[in-house]
């Protein structure tokens, strides 16, 4: 049957399905940009609180990681439900809750119990964002085309690392903290919702401006899935039983490990590790993630011509893992940011082929309630490590370096685990 209210220019391909995907990619900026902020403004939450290096070890590292707890609990429980409501209002949904508890942790910012409450809380609500876009990557493009797809939106999150603190740091600095989380909780409803609402839906059939010569590209590129719908627990239990799931799976924990451990605690190494000012703190965690964009375009085409995404991504954890070594130990500032440059770009090679291998290991009729389970548990674990067990050496040793430095071992591990899943998947 042809879409309703298609295009009137039947015979053109269209390029409506990478519409989609730079829709995704502003609300992937949004959600960012609101689960991150909490790494800029623990400098001067630390100040207000007057934590020591200890405590801004233990509890900043704590305010970090419980968002995870909520984040990865919603990506593995709710993402059936969201699969039932259908992407499209499952995501606009979800943009009007995490709204709602980024504004809260400005009035609860300086009760500790409640602050840490309202980030879990924000985890909760960006839960099942990652899978629904998931299953919209997965219905609206073809196996040759599908890095490239998860590749754009998946350029939001490093966009928002770029825009961050260019955006973040000055609020912080002109209005305080608090404030900060009520300006950035407007951005959600504001933009998000009506690009969603005019640009995505659920299937390219129902989309009303698309071709039919592009609804038959798309189908004619997808691969051959079971053909039975499976309920979530049977969906765990063929999970459970795939090797390559579970290498994937601790290929993605290793990545969160390394990537939210940076991303936590970058501002404060740089502040108080390396004597940097908070007014110059922009420009020096902005810089580095501005080469994640090359990294991610790059690395992504060449998932997609070598068709060997696990293999290309453990290449990019060695390499990244020497990279952030030599970073943490670099004696002048310009050459620990441009080490950390290097290092994000090449840790870029996971990031670009995560999802898409992902969305070869789990049949179609189950890609949200996998991916689900796969990004709640490598989210739930990895990110919850992460700034907890840097926060945690730091507190132990004194030491920033030493907190960054235990990262080169993690990115190790998880190049060893895609090099094994690079040979058994074939793809």
């Amino acid at each position: 049957m042809p879409p309703k209210n298609q295009s009137a220019d039947t015979g053109k391909m269209g390029m409506i399905r990478w519409q989609i995907p730079l829709v995704l990619l502003v609300s992937v900026l949004i959600s960012y940009l609101d689960r991150m902020n909490i790494s800029y403004a623990l400098p001067m939450i630390a100040k207000d609180y007057g934590w020591g290096i200890e405590e801004t070890g233990k509890y900043g590292g704590l305010l970090m990681s419980i968002f995870f707890v909520g984040y990865g609990f919603a990506n593995i429980f709710l993402s059936p439900l969201g699969e039932k409501f259908g992407p499209r209002k499952s995501i606009m949904f979800i943009v009007v809750l995490f709204s709602l508890f980024t504004y809260l942790q400005s009035p609860f910012g300086m009760m500790l119990t409640a602050f840490i409450v309202m980030r879990l809380f924000l985890g909760f609500s960006e839960g099942i964002h990652f899978p629904m876009m998931n299953v919209l990557t997965k219905k609206w493009f073809p196996l040759h085309e599908r890095s490239r797809g998860n590749g754009i939106w998946v350029c939001g999150m490093f966009l928002a690392m770029i825009l961050a603190p260019l955006i973040v740091v000055p609020i912080i600095d002109n209005f305080g903290w608090q404030n900060m989380f009520v300006v950035l909780s407007f951005s959600g409803i504001l933009v998000t919702i009506p690009l969603i609402y005019f640009f995505v839906y659920n299937k390219p059939e129902e989309h009303p401006r698309i071709t039919p010569k592009e609804v038959e590209y798309i189908a004619n590129g997808m691969e051959l899935d079971e053909p039975d719908d499976k309920p979530f627990w049977q969906s765990l239990k063929w999970l459970s039983r795939q090797p390559t799931f579970w290498l994937a799976m601790i290929g993605g924990i290793c990545n969160n490990i390394a990537t939210f451990g940076m991303i936590s605690w970058l501002p404060t190494y740089f502040t108080n590790g390396r004597g940097l000012e908070f007014s110059k703190l922009a420009y020096a965690t902005s810089i580095p993630y501005i080469f994640s964009i090359a990294g991610v375009a790059l690395w992504s085409y060449l998932g997609d011509k070598t068709n060997k995404r696990a293999t290309t991504a453990g290449i990019g954890f060695f390499c990244a893992s020497i990279g952030i070594y030599f970073a943490a130990t670099a004696v002048s500032i310009n050459a620990v940011i441009i080490l950390f440059s290097l290092t994000i770009l090449l840790n870029s090679a996971y990031v670009s082929n995560e999802f898409t291998i992902i969305q070869r290991i789990v049949p179609k009729q189950i890609i949200g309630s996998g991916t689900g389970i796969y990004n709640g548990f490598a989210m739930m674990i990895g990110g919850g490590i992460g700034p907890v067990l840097v926060g945690s050496i730091v507190a132990s040793t004194g030491s920033y370096t030493s907190g960054i430095l235990v990262l080169s071992v993690v990115l190790c591990i998880g190049g060893v685990t895609m090099l094994i899943l690079g040979r058994l998947l074939k793809y």
